[in-house]
């Protein structure tokens, strides 16, 4: 007997019958490769961002922002954007 995976959600088997039945795979087949894909998306080598990936997402962010900060220069701390000089909120 090989190795078993029981499972005993109805809607997962009637998914993974789908699957398969669209695939014209086995149900074993759709979903070793389901998880096989979804874990290819999922789990990454883990990976330092550039300056420059770091500067564009900031750059993306900034169209978001109220006028009166997106104009800000990009070296001004949350500090400087949430507090007036005597430490009050803006």
């Amino acid at each position: 007997m090989g190795v078993q995976l029981n499972i005993k959600d109805e809607e997962t088997v009637r998914l993974a019958r789908e699957l398969a039945a669209e695939m014209g795979e086995s149900v074993t087949q759709a979903v070793r490769i389901a998880l096989q894909e979804r874990r290819a998306r999922t789990v990454q080598p883990q990976r330092r961002a550039t300056a420059e990936e770091i500067l564009a997402l900031v750059r993306g962010a900034r169209a978001h922002l109220k006028p009166e900060f997106r104009d800000q220069e990009l070296s001004l701390t949350h500090g400087d954007l949430l507090y007036n000089e005597d430490g009050s909120f803006k």
